[in-house]
């Protein structure tokens, strides 16, 4: 039996980015991507949406910037 070489860490995000192929057609379309951008970004804006209005204010923007992603999070200067 022959050992499988490791996988690099490219191969690791490749192999993640191509779990997107919800057809499986071997390959992820621009609507499968998007999808996982929404889904991501739908995510994010309700973390952020602390009174669940579906709009964020000022205040609510700060805040989870302030407590939550300042740490990731750079302004370029």
């Amino acid at each position: 039996m022959a050992w499988a070489e490791p996988l690099s860490s490219t191969d690791k995000i490749v192999n993640v980015f191509m779990e997107l192929d919800a057809d499986s057609s071997d390959g992820v379309s621009y609507e499968e991507y998007t999808t996982m951008v929404q889904e991501r970004a739908r995510t994010r804006f309700m973390a952020m949406d602390a009174n669940r209005d579906e709009e964020l204010s000022a205040e609510e923007y700060r805040d989870f910037w302030r407590k939550q992603k300042a740490q990731w999070y750079r302004l370029k200067r």
